[in-house]
């Protein structure tokens, strides 16, 4: 198609955070990068220096935005906080290891394990308005940047959410895609 540029979007997911290495759900709680989270994402800002980014973005949680601001400083190249980029927010699930979770919210559980993208967990948000959420904002910032690449920080799952719409995938799938810490997709 004449006059059609392509953006690219490289969506990345913060270092390791204290409730990973915990093993807790996050949320939208705001949990600090551990050590090795702080090293893989200097790591990742190195790795990045070999390309050209037109714009930087972050989600405006801690873990997204030092993140964002280690591949910033790498890079030489503002970071942008948008809080539309944040995780799903899991209500009272938030902070909770999958135990603890399955142990208080038993109901709640049940529906989690069959993956309905319509349960909002602890009275948060669910996959279906996340995905959304993120969804909308990542197409603002294409729109915003035709032709260019652009970096986007922030989390993993509202990135498998976007990943499966994408790819035209049921929510219900997104739990067989893995994003890694401080990985690129």
């Amino acid at each position: 198609m004449a006059g059609h540029e392509t953006t690219e979007l490289w969506l990345i997911r913060h270092g390791e955070s204290e409730a990973n290495a915990d093993g807790r759900l996050q949320g939208q709680s705001d949990f600090p990068l551990t050590a090795r989270g702080h090293q893989q994402a200097r790591s990742l800002g190195e790795s990045l220096r070999r390309k050209t980014f037109a714009s930087l973005y972050t989600s405006d949680l801690q873990r997204a935005a030092d993140t964002a601001d280690a591949i910033a400083r790498a890079l030489d190249l503002p970071a942008v906080q948008d809080p539309r980029l944040r995780e799903i927010d899991t209500g009272d699930w938030s902070g909770l290891t999958a135990e603890e979770a399955r142990e208080r919210f038993p109901e709640e559980w049940k529906r989690w394990e069959s993956r309905d993208p319509d349960l909002r967990r602890g009275g948060g948000e669910s996959y279906r308005d996340a995905c959304a959420r993120v969804t909308l904002c990542l197409m603002e910032l294409a729109a915003r940047h035709p032709g260019e690449r652009v970096l986007v920080v922030f989390h993993g799952a509202v990135i498998r959410a976007y990943l499966a719409w994408v790819m035209d995938l049921p929510l219900s799938r997104i739990f067989h895609l893995t994003v890694s810490n401080a990985s690129v997709s």
